[in-house]
């Protein structure tokens, strides 16, 4: 057998045992083409861009790649991204407690994500549909709540450089970098929900219960419990995400994270994730989410007349497209 043959079995068999392998090098490449030919993008100011962008897309990512897996989606996360931010919001400004403002802020998105769970077994509707419904029933709720009123303010307070601050650690090796903590709370969570996933029973039964529902749950798995646990994450993460989002930006509108739904199933997509469920992995949607940042700033950079930055969620489509059938190829090919 000769060497080109032998490194094309090595490849083939690397990809078919490892879910990031093919993410992980798509990254790689597109960052090196990024370093090349876009201006301005070497620097340690556009790195920590790209990171700092990535958390909060992460932070949600995490959630929506654990419903995928166990073959379900959840697209009102956005919405509960507003509802954390408000709930962080109110209870942090004019001396209002920590304590209390973070635990509304994901307990309270936490509760919608259950009742997206259970109307999804109890009418079964597809949770596409049951979430799609949702997304504008929760932002709506929010605005009456609200009235539509821009929350922000200028208080520096320790809780906001805790959640979301400069870290200086790292920022101060270069002027103008901006990494911030939540680069360290994401590292955590995704640490612990990969551990989750891979080491644990519900891990395992998260895996099954996308891959095949009628045999986990003849297999004594609760399928039922465990989509609704799923739902939850996802809610509370949504709502952590509010909390880092509103940490860093000092500001809050009904129309906060709109949009990111998006963003955080094309990263689970990029990083292996399969639509119909069964396979997927938190640090491949990890990967997915750095490629998109990197993506965006390549894009902001390039300044690029046909596709302005306002205008990128064109370019996280055909990400998820080109992902899916790149994912559906290497699959088959393996």
């Amino acid at each position: 057998m000769s060497t080109v043959a032998v490194w094309r079995k090595g490849a083939r068999g690397l990809l078919a045992e490892s879910t990031i392998a093919g993410p992980l090098a798509t990254l790689i490449v597109v960052f090196i083409l990024c370093w090349l030919f876009v201006p301005n993008f070497r620097s340690l100011r556009s790195i920590s861009g790209i990171v700092s962008a990535a958390t909060l897309t992460g932070t949600i990512a995490i959630g929506v790649t654990l419903l995928m897996i166990s073959g379900e989606f959840d697209l009102s996360v956005g919405s509960l991204v507003a509802v954390g931010g408000y709930l962080y919001a109110f209870n942090t400004m004019d001396g209002g407690s920590p304590v209390v403002a973070v635990s509304l802020a994901i307990l309270v998105p936490a509760a919608l994500g259950a009742l997206n769970g259970l109307i999804l077994i109890w009418t079964r509707i597809p949770s596409f549909i049951v979430t799609l419904g949702t997304r504008s029933i929760y932002r709506g709720a929010l605005w009456v709540l609200s009235t539509g009123a821009l929350v922000e303010t200028l208080e520096d307070l320790t809780i906001y450089d805790i959640f979301n601050g400069r870290l200086d650690v790292l920022s101060n090796l270069a002027e103008g970098a901006n990494f911030r903590t939540s680069l360290l709370w994401l590292l955590g969570m995704v640490v612990i929900f990969q551990y989750v996933l891979t080491r644990t029973r519900y891990g395992n039964h998260v895996f099954a219960a996308g891959g095949n529902p009628a045999a986990a749950q003849a297999q004594g798995v609760n399928v039922k419990r465990l989509k609704v646990i799923c739902f939850v994450i996802s809610g509370a993460l949504a709502g952590f995400t509010g909390i880092l989002l509103f940490s860093q930006f000092k500001s809050v509108r009904v129309t906060t994270g709109a949009g990111i739904e998006l963003s955080a199933i094309a990263a689970a997509v990029v990083g292996g994730a399969l639509l119909s469920g069964g396979s997927g992995s938190i640090w491949g949607s990890l990967i997915g989410v750095l490629l998109i940042s990197t993506l965006r700033t390549g894009v902001v950079l390039l300044d690029l007349p046909f596709i302005p930055a306002d205008n990128f969620e064109a370019v996280v489509g055909v990400t998820i497209v080109g992902a899916t059938i790149l994912n559906s190829w290497v699959r088959r090919r393996s």
